[in-house]
């Protein structure tokens, strides 16, 4: 949790000992709030509900689930703890974090819907409410990687496994991180042919979407959604995506900003993956979307691929471009 910094020979506290701290504080505070709503009755949210899958109990049990997760692994971050207790708690707290996010999948849609047509009823409750389930389940997940980490035996200061893990962003990603570009890209291809389909025949956009969304903005999330189906996947695999390339002619060579392409390939991909590739599939198995099957299997299928595509591409490019192993010494704590 503390390493001490060279150049200021003073202990810090590094990233890993901040989310240690800060994740047992916000999950207690996250079932305490959604244990009051059970008790004494939720808040109205916006299109009624907080998520897809049923509230009351379930969040709570989530919340308690993440809360034991972090404490167990708190419990053996000063002791010494065999590989097989450190995977296990790599396992249990990215089962925890990974329920948290599935059952908190409506954020993004959520953030999306705020910035795009504004606030309306109940949906700053909504997320506000949703986006304390995403952070709980980010911070659950971080600290699955910090156990994995310690099972693996990595790095302590920049969490490579030298000799196996890339070193430098110059290196070619692995044929894993192409497969999960091009199926993204695969799964937006075939999302924007359905929605194609429906714009010759008419049926885009809906009477619904001319009367609350303007057309500026629907260009610009237009825009947006194919440069998060064809540049973000390319980005996140090819290695221009991590150096800037030649034509760049004043940044050429120089780091891309790791964030740039990261977010947005974590952010799109978790929340297609969730609303869509879970939620979405468990509502079309249910019979509640209607309508051909051909457009929908294309649709759902689609935005499922794509998801998961920029996951999986993330993943790599998230070891790619880790910071410069600098070695740094630990102090003793």
């Amino acid at each position: 949790m503390w390493i001490r910094d060279r150049e200021r020979g003073e202990r810090v506290l590094t990233v890993d000992g901040w989310v240690r701290l800060v994740a047992p504080v916000w999950q207690a505070a996250y079932v305490a709030v959604h244990l009051w709503w059970v008790i004494g009755g939720a808040p109205r949210f916006f299109m009624g509900r907080e998520s897809y899958f049923p509230g009351g109990w379930v969040p709570v049990a989530l919340g308690v689930l993440a809360l034991v997760a972090y404490l167990a692994a708190a419990a053996t971050a000063r002791g010494e703890a065999d590989r097989a207790t450190h995977y296990a708690l790599a396992g249990l707290n990215a089962v925890a974090g990974g329920a948290l996010c599935v059952y908190s999948f409506l954020f993004p849609v959520l953030l999306v819907a705020l910035l795009f047509e504004g606030p309306g009823p109940g949906i700053v409750a909504s997320l506000l409410a949703t986006g304390g389930g995403a952070v709980g389940g980010v911070l659950c997940l971080r600290v699955a990687v910090d156990e994995w980490r310690r099972a693996v035996r990595s790095c302590g200061s920049c969490g490579r496994v030298h000799g196996r893990s890339p070193e430098s962003r110059a290196e070619r990603a692995p044929g894993w991180a192409y497969a999960g570009a091009y199926v993204a890209l695969a799964g937006f291809a075939a999302r924007i042919g359905v929605w194609l389909a429906d714009t010759i025949a008419g049926r885009w956009p809906s009477g619904v979407s001319r009367a609350n969304v303007s057309w500026s903005a629907m260009t610009v999330f237009m825009v947006l959604m194919t440069l998060a189906g064809t540049l973000l996947p390319l980005a996140l695999a090819h290695r221009w995506g991590r150096l800037w390339p030649a034509w760049v002619v004043p940044l050429r060579g120089r780091a891309v900003p790791r964030w740039l392409v990261l977010g947005p390939g974590l952010f799109v991909g978790a929340g297609l993956t969730a609303y869509f590739g879970i939620a979405g599939n468990i509502a079309w198995i249910r019979g509640e979307f209607g309508g051909p099957a051909l457009p929908l299997s294309l649709e759902m299928g689609g935005y499922t691929l794509w998801g998961t595509g920029l996951l999986v591409a993330s993943a790599a490019y998230a070891a790619l471009t880790r910071p410069p192993c600098r070695k740094p010494v630990r102090a003793h704590t």
